[in-house]
């Protein structure tokens, strides 16, 4: 991670690759001045310390747990302005960090029951698309169509000493001028953007490449130096909505180059002891509706797409330990069986660019830095 620029960790497939242990590993390694995200709430990132204490984030960044976990470590957290969050996450994310100084835009959003709801009604709502309908598509098509009554950031008596008074793309230029480094999380996938990802409509209801979080932030490309693009070896989709034996959402298809697998394949390619292949279903749980994800063989193509589209200067591989079960929790690049190496040389021919980071377990030592 450059010093003195924005650095930017996305997600190269349909999300939950695992962007907060990239995230929070980068940061404890790097002590970024200013950690951002334009995170939402249809969106988990769940990031996990050495002694295997867990953080979820759904509204701040999850490194900024890290104001917590590191005695002297007290970077500023800044919400853009595309986030959108309910108030109970974002205090109770605030207090579970130790109070840090957090920054909020004010035209970030605050989602409510009501829009929750509407995303969860059959007819009108997103649950044909097995959408986690947490409310995000709705309050977006509110802010779009500018309701008289729709309130912001800005809006909340419980949020005023968070949302910045002014305007905060200004603070983040002057910040960056000074040399200040900013690691910005971003939210979901690349494969699930509205106009860019593999399937529509089966996608979010909004941009999720690099450069439109740095649009979200509100600062030109000049400051940008580093795009991690965070990949899996077999990326996944949320799990499918079903009630009463039938699918009533299904969350979409896959590359023509890939194809949908199961998690006892997943287990058995990588040679995973027992009891792991046993309790894997259990673990691989969406972190929001806690439906069990699908899974998918690795596709050149969504690698290629995600490198190209993001601008990505590094390849962070995660879930090494799905390739070779022996490397888990591996934090040295020596440590590495030649399954996993011999991937890293898939991953870099196709993408053309570095894999500069393989995480290898939960936790954020659990990572090799290349």
């Amino acid at each position: 991670m450059d010093r003195g620029f924005l650095n930017i960790v996305t997600d190269g497939q349909w999300g939950s690759c695992g962007k907060a242990l990239i995230t929070t590993a980068l940061a404890h390694k790097h002590r970024p001045d200013i950690i951002s995200t334009t995170n939402m709430a249809n969106a988990g990132h769940t990031a996990v310390n050495e002694d295997g204490e867990a953080f979820i984030a759904k509204a701040l960044p999850s490194a900024a747990i890290l104001n917590k976990w590191i005695p002297d470590y007290n970077p500023k957290i800044v919400v853009g302005s595309s986030a959108a969050f309910t108030l109970d996450q974002m205090m109770k994310e605030i207090e579970i960090t130790g109070n840090p100084e957090v920054i909020i835009h004010p035209r970030a959003g605050v989602i409510t029951d009501t829009h929750r709801q509407i995303e969860e009604d059959i007819k009108g709502g997103t649950k044909h698309l097995a959408s986690t309908m947490q409310g995000c598509g709705a309050f977006l098509s509110d802010k779009v169509m500018r309701k008289k009554d729709l309130k912001l950031a800005r809006d909340y008596d419980e949020l005023k000493d968070y949302v910045y008074d002014g305007y905060l793309h200004d603070w983040l230029y002057d910040q960056v001028k000074r040399r200040q480094t900013i690691l910005h999380e971003g939210a979901q996938g690349f494969s699930l953007d509205i106009n860019h990802g593999s399937h529509y409509p089966e996608c979010t209801s909004r941009g999720t490449t690099a450069t439109q979080n740095l649009a979200d932030l509100g600062l030109p490309s000049s400051m940008l130096r580093r795009v991690f693009v965070v990949i899996r070896p077999y990326p996944i989709r949320v799990g499918n909505v079903k009630e009463n034996n039938e699918t009533v959402g299904y969350s979409g298809g896959c590359y023509d180059d890939q194809h949908e697998i199961t998690w006892q394949q997943v287990m058995h390619n990588s040679n995973a002891p027992d009891d792991v292949a046993k309790n894997i279903l259990n673990k691989e749980l969406t972190t929001v509706t806690k439906r069990l994800r699908r899974v998918f063989s690795f596709s050149d193509k969504q690698l290629k797409y995600a490198v190209r589209v993001n601008g990505a200067t590094d390849i962070a591989l995660n879930f090494a330990n799905y390739i070779d079960w022996s490397c888990y929790g591996c934090n040295k690049y020596e440590m590495l069986s030649d399954k996993v190496i011999d991937f890293i040389h898939r991953v870099e021919d196709t993408a053309g660019v570095p894999v500069s980071i393989v995480g290898t377990g939960p936790q954020n030592n659990h990572v090799c830095f290349l």
